[in-house]
């Protein structure tokens, strides 16, 4: 008798706009179509960009991944045998529709995503989720051998697809049943295949920036950076039951996220991390909005930040983990600077409460202010003559500030 179980993962998300090096445990392989990706002009500038965002995942990521040699097994019990023949399937960058990879083998640590074009609705400028998978079952034998026959199978398929590592993408349950005797199974399958779709007609729309060795142009979106947020779709994040499970409400339970972040309340829309939700990169510890939150700005680049590798570790990769950055005492916004803006926090916080606090003593007063003139980064020399406050002279912190703005002007 023979059983088909079929599921093609419809974790297939869109990236829309709004007007580092380690050693390597996973190769993503990636397959262009044949033809050009873009145009002729672009075609080269593209697939470099393409190329740089995988290998800047790679990198990051060092789960090893066990190689499937085999598609089909074979369970046994006694006379009885359960046979399962795997397949994947992937949604197919070019047309949209489902594509079978009917021999369902694999290299160790390699993941295959392919990468196309086509026109894509509204403002979406990329797709990007990983493949589903699906088995045929063919059982012979006596029904009173069924469920121990059907259990061998079942186990050393998970042991194969779920590959020893990394997410869990999805799972086939069903059953089976001979004479009088039904079987049951569930198998959980992990990352192999996933694909990638960027929006083009064939005229130039998106407004594409292909270089990713240059600043990205005004008014332009920046190939790389939706490569990268669409292959992380591809591996999982977002589009995989361990991102489900993981998922309550608008609440993430995961471990990892929670330690970096502090808490998961609130920090999920949907498939994404939540707009504006900011880390810092893993290249140099500057703050940057995450690669996974649902947008991004025309003109800018995203690259790789903390928290999303921590995503990354929540779901069942191991990865690298990036050095904790250290600021200023007086950089109170974080953001690798000490200027006007930190100073902003400070006068309004002054003897209020400690946000202004640059000595650790938990409140906000002039010695506070003398960190932030010591360490002060922003453009042009401070006068010797700025004023410093004292508590409850709240004139001379608004002079303090006059004094500063204009020295940066004529700077």
């Amino acid at each position: 008798m023979r059983k088909k179980s079929f599921l093609l993962s419809n974790g297939v998300w869109a990236l829309v706009f709004v007007v580092a090096s380690s050693a390597s445990a996973i190769n993503i392989n990636l397959q262009y179509p044949a033809g050009n990706l873009f145009s002729d002009t672009h075609n080269l500038t593209a697939r470099a960009a393409i190329n740089a965002a995988a290998a800047d995942i790679s990198a990051a990521i060092t789960s090893s991944l066990n190689a499937i040699n085999t598609d089909v097994f074979v369970g046994n019990n006694g006379g009885t045998t359960a046979t399962f023949d795997w397949s994947y399937q992937y949604s197919n960058p070019s047309t949209g529709g489902s594509t079978t990879i009917p021999v369902a083998t694999i290299p160790a640590n390699t993941v295959t995503v392919y990468v196309g074009t086509r026109n894509l609705p509204g403002s979406t400028l990329g797709f990007g989720g990983p493949s589903g998978a699906g088995f045929s079952v063919n059982v012979s034998g006596f029904p009173n051998q069924l469920v121990g026959a059907v259990a061998n199978g079942e186990a050393a398929s998970e042991a194969a697809y779920t590959r020893g590592g990394g997410p869990v993408i999805g799972t086939l349950a069903n059953s089976i049943t001979l004479g009088a005797t039904t079987a049951y199974y569930s198998i959980d399958f992990g990352i192999a295949y996933g694909s990638l779709a960027l929006d083009w007609n064939g005229s130039g729309d998106g407004n594409w920036h292909f270089n990713h060795t240059t600043p990205v142009a005004a008014g332009k979106n920046d190939l790389y950076s939706v490569a990268l947020h669409e292959m992380l779709h591809a591996l999982g994040i977002g589009a995989s039951d361990s991102w489900d499970n993981l998922v309550s409400g608008t609440n993430w339970l995961g471990p990892e996220v929670t330690s970096l972040h502090g808490s998961g309340a609130g920090l999920i829309t949907g498939s994404h991390i939540k707009s504006g939700v900011m880390s810092t990169r893993i290249s140099d510890g500057m703050p940057q909005e995450v690669v996974m939150d649902p947008d991004i700005l025309q003109g800018t680049r995203k690259s790789l930040t903390a928290l999303d590798l921590a995503f990354l570790r929540d779901i069942g990769y191991s990865t690298i983990i990036p050095a904790t950055p250290t600021f200023s005492p007086a950089d109170f916004n974080h953001n690798g600077y000490v200027d006007g803006t930190d100073l902003l926090t400070w006068r309004n916080w002054y003897g209020v409460n400690a946000n202004g606090d640059a000595d650790g003593d938990g409140d906000t007063d002039g010695r506070d202010f003398l960190i932030w003139q010591r360490e002060y980064t922003g453009p042009g020399p401070l006068s010797a003559n700025v004023a410093v406050p004292e508590p409850g002279t709240a004139a001379l912190v608004a002079s303090a500030l006059l004094c500063l703005v204009g020295l940066r002007r004529r700077s």
